[in-house]
């Protein structure tokens, strides 16, 4: 199984200083991939035109609020449109997503800055991609492939996950994930594409955007993962879903990030 994660920022539009990080992810089956790969070449070139198949799906330009403010005076976009097909065939074709959106300032960067203690946002993910697996998959481990961002911070991210899998106990018990990330280059890879999309949409909408992406919530929250087993708590059952607010330190769950 594919998993594919993007990073992705976003300001709070009555707050400039307020910043929201997300780390989106998307699963994919490796046997689907190809098949992906070239549905959204297709998608791209039925509403772009037919020298854009290998143009690069950012959220940021794919989303433009000039966009959907055009569609408000009943001109259709291409770009939207784009979008709408992309994440109807996630959703009919078994992708499931997943995230981890940032409040706190001290992990927002999502930076993985001390590789001997894995940030809060990274551990919610890997928590959801691992029962995901075992519930869906458990003959099968999930493979991590982040979004390329450059030698130095890909170290970064490298030494974090990999000690986190390899020396905390909380680390070892995720045995469905390989536990060594490979990472990818955007422009030519649609799996690290399409978390850039759910992330950026769900950054906009911890931002003030709510209403203007409304649309494309209901069609991102339609394959996000939610576990088949209720999580028990000294106090409550709940299931898990894919996407998780990481509050500040002390307004979150007790539970905190494992150090190595």
């Amino acid at each position: 199984m594919l998993i594919f994660i993007d990073e992705s920022w976003q300001n709070d539009d009555e707050n400039p200083e307020q910043k929201v990080g997300v780390l989106s992810a998307v699963a994919i089956r490796s046997t689907d991939f190809n098949e992906y790969s070239r549905q959204i070449w297709n998608f791209k070139v039925k509403h772009l035109s037919a020298k854009c198949g290998d143009i690069e799906i950012k959220g940021k330009e794919i989303f433009k609020k000039y966009l959907f403010r055009l569609e408000w005076k009943k001109v259709r976009s291409h770009s939207l449109d784009l979008a709408r097909d992309i994440f109807d065939y996630a959703e009919t074709h078994g992708a499931k997503a997943f995230a981890s959106i940032v409040l706190d300032e001290k992990e927002v960067n999502l930076a993985c800055a001390d590789d001997k203690q894995l940030e809060r946002p990274f551990f919610f993910l890997f928590e959801r991609i691992n029962l995901f697996m075992a519930e869906h998959h458990p003959d099968l481990m999930a493979c991590l492939i982040f979004d390329d961002r450059g030698i130095t911070q890909n170290e970064r991210t490298s030494k974090s996950v990999s000690n986190f899998f390899h020396l905390s106990n909380t680390g070892k018990s995720f045995d469905r994930i390989i536990k060594v990330p490979l990472f990818a280059i955007s422009s030519e890879n649609v799996g690290i594409q399409l978390a850039d999309m759910i992330g950026h949409l769900i950054g906009r909408r911890e931002t003030g955007d709510e209403k203007i992406v409304s649309e494309f919530w209901k069609k991102i929250k339609q394959f996000e993962y939610k576990s088949k087993t209720e999580i028990e708590t000294d106090t409550k059952k709940f299931h898990l879903f894919g996407f998780k607010v990481a509050r500040k330190h002390g307004e979150d769950e007790k539970r905190t990030r494992p150090a190595i």
